[in-house]
């Protein structure tokens, strides 16, 4: 039988149900304070399904703006050492001191396994095409599509290939040079990491290049117009090493390039690597870090405990000392709050987090973040992150296939900008320009079914075999059974068309004018002029 209601029970019911709406939230002096109502009507946004990709991007965006990485060294001076200051004294334009130091930048790829691994997929995928060769590798094409390639053209192809396969011509010391294999490699590499290319073109006594160079990017640094190195107009290039000019270049002397090309005054002639952005956005998250510091440092409290049933004061008192008895030490003692409720039963609500569990998905979260900065799909590294495959999500294949294709397809044609500039210096080669062959390789099921579909509707059989460098139809049928070539070379000339094979039966018919007339019945001898018997009897035999 319940207890009969007593002479309170109505003030008590309104101050539980008070209980109930109130609402705690830690202010920034780390105390859990009161506010009035309950927010979750006028909230239209429910904490608890808000994507933690999206909170953390989010919160990145903003400790990177409002950070003294960015908003405070933007708004000062760089400060730069004495032998930077004396170097820019000289006439050297030197990288912007508040940039990442390309010391820093060489140590994240050499030294951390995720850069070093997608760096080592995009040069594994994209080796291959050092060398020179018509089918995959460094080729020509004419500058006037429409001018056919002449022998002449083609013996100077041959020669500027062997140019660049050989890093220069046959001179002395030609074997010790680095050829463009390991070139090639360096210029990925370095183009990767710290977006820079230097070719030193070497001249002989005439002018004429004889050897290219390649030049550590992070060392060569351009001279003021201006002013030039020390006075002299004619330097327009310097190499620095360990804080001294170890060699001067002329205009024509250096190919210095970057890939991706920036107005703004902060960045531009400088490069910007897909490394460099994603360090940059990192230092954002890490400033944006330092905003929960106090959380660590204040040593808030682990939890609360919820006493739920009508206790009074004197008793909390009595549980909060016997608690702080039993649990608080000498050192990072914590004051454990303990919150009236209406039940019969006290309930603990620790509020740390699993510190593990979050530093797992920050983790798989960095990974993607610095996948996505180099335009590379997860897939490529053999990685599965932040989620399973669903059914609308394509396939793994073709998302590693177009990722690859993309990267590689930016990466060589910014190469062959390069390579164009070194041919520039050979006007003999103006006829053509650099071109790398098998940049859209396509699949063998791919390419059958586009000879299919081409040989069923505008081209002939022997039109598709001779682009394959196959011999024609008609020419197989009298190499291997000895047909008459005469009668078989026109076996090839089908388009495998029904239409178009019944229009060509009717052509080749021949026509009724190709036959001689038939004779006229004046012509056909007549029966009287025959002596014939009508009493004439045959035997039977």
């Amino acid at each position: 039988m319940p207890r009969p209601r007593g002479p309170e029970y109505e003030k008590n019911l309104l101050k539980r149900i008070r209980q109930k709406e109130r609402k705690l939230e830690l202010d920034k002096d780390g105390i859990y304070r009161e506010i009035p109502g309950n927010t979750q009507k006028n909230d239209p946004v429910n904490p608890g399904k808000v994507n933690e990709k999206l909170l953390t991007l989010a919160k990145s965006f903003l400790g990177t703006v409002d950070s003294p990485g960015v908003a405070g060294k933007y708004s000062k001076t760089p400060v730069y050492t004495w032998e930077q200051s004396q170097m820019m004294a000289d006439g050297v334009r030197l990288r912007p001191v508040w940039r990442i130091d390309y010391s820093m930048l060489k140590q994240a790829t050499y030294g951390t396994s995720i850069i070093s691994a997608i760096h080592t997929i995009r040069i594994d995928d994209l080796i291959r095409f050092a060398t020179v060769s018509r089918k995959e590798g460094i080729w020509f094409v004419m500058e006037d599509e429409a001018e056919k390639i002449s022998p002449e053209i083609e013996s100077l192809m041959k020669t500027c290939g062997d140019f660049f396969k050989l890093m220069g011509d046959r001179v002395a010391g030609w074997s010790e040079r680095d050829h463009l294999y390991p070139v090639f490699e360096m210029m990925l590499r370095d183009t990767l990491s710290v977006d820079g290319i230097a070719l030193y073109i070497v001249k002989n006594h005439f002018g004429k290049p004889i050897e290219m160079k390649y030049l550590d990017p992070t060392t060569i640094f351009p001279v003021d117009v201006d002013k030039g190195y020390l006075g002299d107009r004619s330097i327009r290039y310097v190499q620095i090493v360990d804080n001294n000019v170890v060699e001067t270049f002329g205009p024509d002397e250096l190919i210095w390039t970057h890939k991706n090309h920036l107005s703004d005054i902060q960045l531009r002639g400088w490069g910007f690597s897909p490394l460099e952005a994603v360090m940059l956005d990192l230092i954002g998250v890490i400033n944006s870090l330092k905003y929960n510091r106090d959380r660590f440092t204040r040593q808030p409290p682990p939890g609360f405990l919820s006493v739920m049933g009508d206790l009074s004061q004197d008793s909390i008192e009595a549980l909060e000392i016997q608690w702080r008895e039993m649990v608080s030490g000498l050192d990072d003692s914590h004051g454990i709050p303990i919150m009236s409720s209406s039940a019969g039963e006290i309930k603990w609500t620790p509020l740390n987090l699993a510190n593990d569990m979050l530093f797992k998905d920050f983790m798989q979260w960095l990974v993607s973040f610095v996948l996505m900065g180099h335009g590379m799909d997860q897939a490529e590294l053999g990685l599965r992150l932040l989620g399973s495959q669903t059914l609308a999500e394509a396939n793994q294949s073709d998302k590693i296939k177009g990722s690859m294709t993309r990267a590689k397809k930016s990466l060589l044609t910014y190469f062959e900008s390069v390579f164009n500039k070194v041919k520039l210096y050979f006007p003999e080669y103006d006829a053509f320009r650099v071109s790398f062959s098998g940049k859209d390789p396509e699949d063998e099921k791919e390419k059958l079914a586009k000879m299919k579909d081409e040989v069923m509707h505008f081209r002939t059989i022997d039109e598709v075999r001779v682009a394959q460098d196959l011999p024609t139809l008609g020419k197989v049928m009298a190499d291997m059974y000895g047909e008459d070539p005469e009668t078989t070379k026109k076996a090839g000339a089908l388009i495998l068309n029904p239409t178009f094979m019944q229009h060509m039966m009717g052509v080749n018919q021949p026509s009724m004018d190709q036959y001689p007339e038939e004779e006229s019945e004046e012509n056909i001898p007549n029966d009287d002029s025959y002596p014939f018997d009508e009493d004439l009897e045959f035997e039977e035999e």
